[in-house]
């Protein structure tokens, strides 16, 4: 029983699960984005290669992918606009015991009712979170007693 890792306030089952379980369909562009954030969180490289359009990845992309994701702690997802065929998001992550945020403004395109990733133009953005403040996975507690401490120093 725990929430979905898009941060919906839905548990997981009952938001992103039955979409990466291809149970269900996506139903728009949002939703789509938010599943593939989860299949991040979850190092569903292959959900994140069938929900991709038109594109085929190499061996050395699928692995970088594989990677980034395992060895990621993602922290929250951010929604900063969307629209019918894009999402602009940002995806709080420490990686390598860095904290990183991936801003991307991402395109969708809907094939045979289905919708897919097509590309993002990803954002330079500055992090700088105060020690003192929430921590932004949402866990109710301060930065500093928190994420901060998977960051090494």
């Amino acid at each position: 029983m725990r929430p979905c890792y898009c941060k919906s306030g839905l548990l997981f089952s009952q938001c992103c699960e039955p979409i990466l379980k291809v149970e269900v369909v996506a139903q728009t562009a949002l939703t789509l984005m938010k599943s593939r954030y989860s299949a991040y969180c979850l190092g569903d490289v292959n959900y994140l290669q069938a929900t991709t359009h038109d594109h085929i990845w190499s061996d050395e992309e699928l692995k970088m992918i594989q990677d980034w994701a395992d060895n990621s702690f993602w922290q929250h997802l951010e929604i900063v606009n969307s629209s019918e065929d894009r999402v602009e998001f940002k995806a709080y992550y420490i990686y390598e015991g860095k904290q990183h945020v991936h801003h991307e403004k991402s395109v969708f395109v809907k094939v045979n009712d289905m919708w897919k990733y097509v590309d993002g133009e990803i954002l330079e953005d500055k992090i700088d979170f105060l020690r003192n403040e929430k921590c932004i996975c949402q866990s109710g507690l301060k930065y500093k007693r928190c994420c901060f401490l998977k960051i090494k120093a």
